[in-house]
């Protein structure tokens, strides 16, 4: 009795191992998209490879107890139906925006990362190891043409000074369709201030590549005549 329970403790730490060492790949690949202000970050990525490692842990020995001659078991269904599931967390990330698509990356990472988590559950380590860094790889470094990229996204504020007029026909959403997608900055956040004298502030946080140039922001003041200020 005593050898069994400890045999039987023993393959309960190992499917623990397998589960946590999912979730430290996820957390890896989630931390890189969270550098690049994406939508799903750690938090998401260690939540799938945990819940696909436990999937599998359970698809394979959860049922050990029932089976017999008469009763068999396919565990390989489990692993179908988790594939086919994370499409709906998946597709939720995608976005189209003004003829762009958003969200394409970090769905596939979404997609990466229960196939990490699979492997780890199933005891594969050293293919979920390296699928973990492969991905991480794919990720960081090759850019939209299938090259090594050495751009830099970082994070900027734009700001637009104005003054309000009653038949105006410039408003915030006006600006945010000047071209900003178009231009690669990513809209991430809009403030505005209103202060006296009728002069309104738009506070634009965005996201690009370290040098991509904003030379379209300046058409802005030749179609507004009411924009007095555009800072970068």
């Amino acid at each position: 009795m005593e050898e069994w329970l400890t045999e039987h403790i023993v393959l309960q730490l190992d499917f623990v191992g397998r589960i946590l060492l999912a979730g430290i790949c996820g957390y890896a690949i989630g931390l890189e998209r969270q550098t690049k202000r994406k939508m799903a970050g750690p938090k998401t990525h260690v939540i799938v490879a945990l819940t696909a490692a436990l999937m599998i842990v359970l698809s394979k020995y959860g049922f050990n107890d029932v089976l017999g001659d008469y009763i068999k078991l396919d565990p390989s269904r489990v692993a179908a139906g988790i594939v086919t599931a994370i499409g709906f967390l998946g597709s939720g990330m995608i976005f189209s925006r003004n003829n762009n698509v958003i969200g394409l990356t970090t769905s596939a990472g979404i997609w990466a990362t229960v196939g990490v988590g699979m492997a780890m559950g199933a005891g594969m380590y050293l293919i979920g190891v390296l699928s973990t860094a492969m991905i991480i790889f794919a990720e960081v470094f090759l850019g939209r043409k299938n090259t090594v990229s050495e751009s830099v996204e970082v994070e900027r504020q734009i700001e637009i000074t104005y003054i309000e007029e009653g038949n105006s026909e410039i408003n915030v959403s006006s600006i945010l369709q000047s071209g900003f997608d178009e231009n690669g900055f990513q809209v991430e956040k809009v403030q505005i201030k209103r202060e006296e004298n009728g002069i309104t502030k738009i506070i634009i946080s965005v996201c690009s590549d370290e040098k991509t140039n904003p030379f379209f922001l300046t058409e802005l003041m030749d179609r507004y005549k009411e924009i007095i200020k555009v800072s970068l």
